[in-house]
Order: structure tokens, then C-alpha cells, then sequence
């Protein structure tokens, strides 16, 4: 009995180890050649331009101002208002433009430089600081696959959510880089620590922002790097911040209706214990 677990066992891992391998030679669309061949020859030039499909810090639209400025008046308590003003640690602000990024590379995944990349909210590290605890402390399954994931992560591993611009791209086999906000209160800050993540913090040639305007540099920093905007542009500066977040409002207002266009809280963040 025990010889036919570890044979079981063992021929999981390998199937593991061939479906590994497969997705390693599978090519990218820009590195498929039109050409029949060897299946394995990569394109060491690709044929489509891939990457800074746009520029981040374009000039706001005046004309876009005024309709957004009405539309503000008409519901003063609409979120882009603040963002206009000042975007500090307002997470549903930065999750709105998280979204306008998702929608971006869900309608043109070239304009990025990588298509093995996915864009979360800030529920997310929120969810993962609170819930490392239960994952460290989790033990692997009698099938050898790790620990468990926490409840409500799964949907967001598989690609599933949000179901506005669900990607159905798996972390780890077609998702290589995950960019998310990570962003927290005081109280916060006290009660977690950083060790659920590995960390690095950047300073050489990476613009530096004044207090206030991290919430604005750091959907900034995630865009540009997506981008593939390395180094950054000499347009990402303090004296530009506001034209930024102006332009930042301009988007959300025309490329996500319907307010932050988020419409799963109820479906898989209820499970994270991450609102009430």
C-alpha cells in the first residue's frame, strides 16, 4: 500500500515536471515565427513591437476636465474628487486606477512589456499580511503540493477575478510578475511586519516623491515598469505630480464607468475578512 502511494506520488511529480518543460518550450505570440521549422528555434528578433505602447504621463485633456469637474458636482462624493485633490493612502482611489491598468492589458496586452504579468489591488497585500500566519503554519498536502493557499486566494491565482477582465492565466505557469499596491495605516504598519515579503527598496535613479503623493508615484512606478519605462521618463516629477493626477482622474472617468468598476468584493473579498 505504501509502495503504490509512492508510486502515485511519483507519477504526479513527474506529470508536474512534463507539463513544466511543455510550457517552457511553448513560444510567446512575438516569438512565433511565420516560418515552419523547428518548433523549438526562438526568434531572436521578435516581429511586433512589444512594450511602451503609450505614454504614462501624457497631458491632461482640458476639455475631459470640465465634464469631469460637472460630473463631480453633480455627486460631490464621488472618489475622482479626491483624487484631484490629494490621493494618500486612499486605497479604492488606487484601486480604480489598478483597474484602468487591468482593462489596459486585457485590450492590449502588446502595449506592456511582457504578457506574463497581472496587475492586483491593494486587498491583496492586505489579505496576504493578514493570512500569512495560516499559510506558513500549513502543512503540504498528502499529494506533495505545498501549503494551502488562504481562503479566497484561489480565485485570484487561477486568473478567475475579477470577472470584469478576467485574464484565466495561472501564477506561476502563465504569470511570471505580479504587480500590486501595498499600501497601510499606522495601526497598520504596528500591528505587521514585512516578512511575508521579499523586499528591496529602490533609490538610485527612481523618482522620490514628498508626503502625500505616495499613492500617485506608486501606481506610477508599477505603470511605467509594465511599461517597460526604464529608466523613468524625465516627466515623472514632483513638479508634474499634479498634472498627473489629473490625467490619472481622466482615466478612471473614461475607462472605468460604473465607479471603480469593481464588482467582486462580495463574491471573494468577503472571504479575506478584509472589509468590516
Amino acid at each position: 500500500m505504501q509502495e503504490a502511494r509512492r508510486l502515485a506520488k511519483k507519477d504526479s511529480a513527474l506529470a508536474a515536471i512534463r507539463g513544466r518543460s511543455e510550457r517552457d518550450r511553448k513560444l510567446a505570440p512575438s516569438q512565433q515565427s511565420p516560418f515552419q521549422g523547428n518548433s523549438t528555434a526562438k526568434l531572436i528578433i521578435p516581429n511586433t513591437k512589444v512594450g511602451r505602447g503609450y505614454d504614462p504621463f501624457a497631458l491632461p485633456d482640458k476639455q475631459l476636465t470640465k465634464a469631469l469637474m460637472d460630473h463631480v458636482k453633480k455627486d460631490p462624493l464621488v472618489f475622482w474628487i479626491s483624487l484631484l485633490g490629494r490621493l494618500y493612502r486612499r486605497l479604492p482611489h488606487m484601486d480604480a486606477y489598478i483597474n484602468v491598468l487591468r482593462l489596459r492589458q486585457r485590450n492590449n496586452p502588446n502595449h506592456f512589456r511582457s504578457e506574463r504579468i497581472c496587475f492586483l489591488d491593494h486587498l491583496f497585500s492586505r489579505m496576504w499580511r493578514d493570512k500569512y500566519g495560516e499559510f506558513k503554519s500549513s502543512e503540504p498536502d498528502h499529494n506533495g503540493l505545498g501549503r494551502r493557499l488562504p481562503d479566497g486566494l484561489w480565485d485570484l491565482y487561477a486568473g478567475i477575478v475579477p470577472t470584469f477582465c478576467a485574464s484565466n492565466k495561472t501564477w506561476g505557469v502563465d504569470i511570471d510578475e505580479i504587480y500590486a499596491p501595498c499600501a497601510s495605516t499606522d495601526e497598520e504598519r504596528i500591528k505587521y511586519s514585512l516578512e511575508p515579503f521579499t523586499y528591496e527598496r529602490q533609490t538610485v535613479g527612481v523618482p522620490q516623491c514628498i508626503a502625500g503623493d505616495c499613492g500617485v508615484y506608486a501606481l506610477k512606478y508599477m505603470e511605467c515598469h509594465a511599461l517597460g519605462y526604464t529608466p523613468f521618463p524625465a516627466a515623472f516629477c514632483e513638479k508634474n505630480v499634479k498634472q498627473i493626477r489629473e490625467k490619472m482622474a481622466h482615466d478612471i472617468f473614461q475607462e472605468t464607468p460604473g465607479f471603480e468598476g469593481i464588482e467582486d468584493k462580495s463574491s471573494y473579498y468577503n472571504d479575506l475578512n478584509t472589509y468590516g
